[in-house]
């Protein structure tokens, strides 16, 4: 079963830019920490997206290649003066073998078949690079206010549901059957402060919102006044503690 690609409209992928939270830079220092190299020479971003993993990865590699599937999305990624973008799939990467000593996924693995990049990661690293996967979900809840979380999923989730993602266990066995090692896995909480509106984008930002509107027919406009009065009564002061959970997976290609 393909997934749809919920990045391919202007659209949508301005709402990710303007919305998306900027935790990236933390991830790369536990990369730093759990490898111990300070600085990689090549690296590619998979799934790079609007360039928030490829901004925080270009301050720790040489040279950074970044690919999307999405040229909305890629149109507005930062211009870099050692990162290098192209469309791309990630099951077809478009880069000779051994190319990278490192490669990145920052909150895409979902969408790839996931076996096919798995292949084609192992063939563009050596023996002993570094396949780096992370992901950042938001767990719907609020610190200040835990009837949040429940709003989330019998209201928001109820009304807009989640699209099919691959979801196969990142097991050592999984890793094993492609070349890789997993070296190690972490799972780390992960706070980001938001006001009624940043709130709204965020909601605005997701795949199952953009379901209903660039592939379906609700109008943005209503969707938004819908949000915004949903999630209003939670907002008694101006900013709130918005919880996420940072999962991360670091396999090493076997020699």
């Amino acid at each position: 079963m393909a997934n749809a690609n919920y990045f391919s409209h202007a659209s949508a992928a301005a709402r990710y830019a303007q919305f998306r939270p900027y935790f990236h830079p933390r991830v790369m220092e536990r990369l730093r920490g759990f490898t111990g190299i300070a600085r990689f020479t090549r690296a590619l971003d998979v799934g790079c997206g609007v360039g928030l993993s490829t901004r925080a990865l270009a301050e720790m590699v040489d040279r950074v290649d970044a690919i999307d599937n999405s040229p909305a999305m890629l149109v507005l990624a930062p211009t870099l003066p050692n990162v290098a973008y192209q469309c791309a799939a990630a099951e077809e990467l478009p880069f000779a073998a051994a190319s990278f000593d490192l490669v990145a996924v920052g909150l895409a693995f979902h969408w790839f078949n996931q076996d096919q990049f798995l292949r084609e990661a192992a063939r563009v690293l050596p023996p002993g690079g570094w396949l780096f996967i992370y992901n950042n979900v938001f767990l719907g809840s609020m610190r200040e206010n835990p009837g949040f979380k429940q709003w989330v999923g019998e209201v928001f989730l109820a009304k807009y549901l989640t699209p099919h993602r691959r979801r196969k266990k990142l097991s050592a066995g999984y890793a094993g059957a492609f070349g890789f090692e997993l070296a190690g896995t972490e799972n780390l909480p992960n706070e980001v402060t938001m006001s009624r509106d940043q709130m709204v984008g965020y909601f605005l930002s997701q795949s199952n919102v953009i379901a209903s509107v660039e592939q379906g027919s609700e109008a943005i406009d209503e969707v938004a006044a819908w949000l915004k009065q949903g999630v209003t009564p939670f907002f008694t002061e101006t900013i709130r503690t918005m919880q996420f959970s940072t999962d991360i997976w670091y396999l090493r290609k076997r020699g």
